[in-house]
C-alpha cells in the first residue's frame, strides 16, 4: 500500500512538473517553425517570422510593459492547433487567470485575461482565434489593475494624441 501512494506521489509530481507557465509556452513555441513570434519591450524588440528571419533592435526608452505576439497559422482541427490549445488551456488554469472578456462571431472568438502579479504589475493575454489563425497577444509589466484588465495599456508619462497635435501631421 505504501509503494502505491509513493507511487502516486511521484506521478502527481511529475506531472506538476510538466505544468508549464505563460513564459515557457512562448519559448517553447517561438522558435517552431509554425509560429510567427514578435517580442517588444524591455531593452530591445525581436521579430521573428515563420521562414527564420530574425530582426533585433535597441530601445533605449525605460521598461515600462512587455508585449509578446505569437501566432500560429493552422486549421482548427489540425493536430498542432489542437496540442497548443491544450497547453494554453492548461497555463491559464495553472496560472490563475480570470476571464475579462469573451467574445464569440461566425467562426471567431476573442478572449482577455487578466492576471495580477502585486505591486502593479499584472499579465494580460488576449487570444484570437479564426478558422485558420489562433494568436496571442500578451501584455505584462507594471500597470494597474484597471488598465490592464480593460484594455487600456497607456500610462500617465506617455505621450497624449490631440486633435491639434493630428492635424500637423
Amino acid at each position: 500500500m505504501k509503494k502505491i501512494i509513493l507511487l502516486v506521489a511521484v506521478l502527481f509530481m511529475a506531472v506538476a512538473s510538466q505544468a508549464q507557465t505563460l513564459q515557457s509556452l512562448f519559448e517553447k513555441y517561438s522558435e517552431n517553425e509554425n509560429f510567427e513570434y514578435v517580442s517588444v519591450g524591455g531593452n530591445g524588440m525581436t521579430v521573428a517570422s515563420a521562414n527564420g528571419n530574425v530582426a533585433k533592435s535597441k530601445n533605449t526608452g525605460p521598461k515600462k510593459k512587455t508585449t509578446k505576439i505569437l501566432t500560429l497559422k493552422a486549421g482548427a482541427d489540425s493536430q498542432i492547433m489542437k496540442a497548443f490549445e491544450k497547453e494554453l488551456n492548461a497555463v491559464l488554469e495553472a496560472g490563475k487567470f480570470e476571464t475579462t472578456l469573451e467574445t464569440r462571431s461566425k467562426g471567431e472568438s476573442t478572449f482577455i485575461y487578466y492576471r495580477s502579479l502585486g505591486n502593479d504589475n499584472a499579465d494580460q493575454l488576449i487570444v484570437a482565434k479564426t478558422k485558420t489563425e489562433l494568436s496571442l497577444i500578451w501584455e505584462s509589466g507594471k500597470l494597474g489593475h484597471g488598465q490592464m484588465k480593460y484594455g487600456i495599456s497607456s500610462t500617465g508619462d506617455e505621450d497624449v494624441l490631440d486633435e491639434a497635435n493630428l492635424d500637423k501631421h
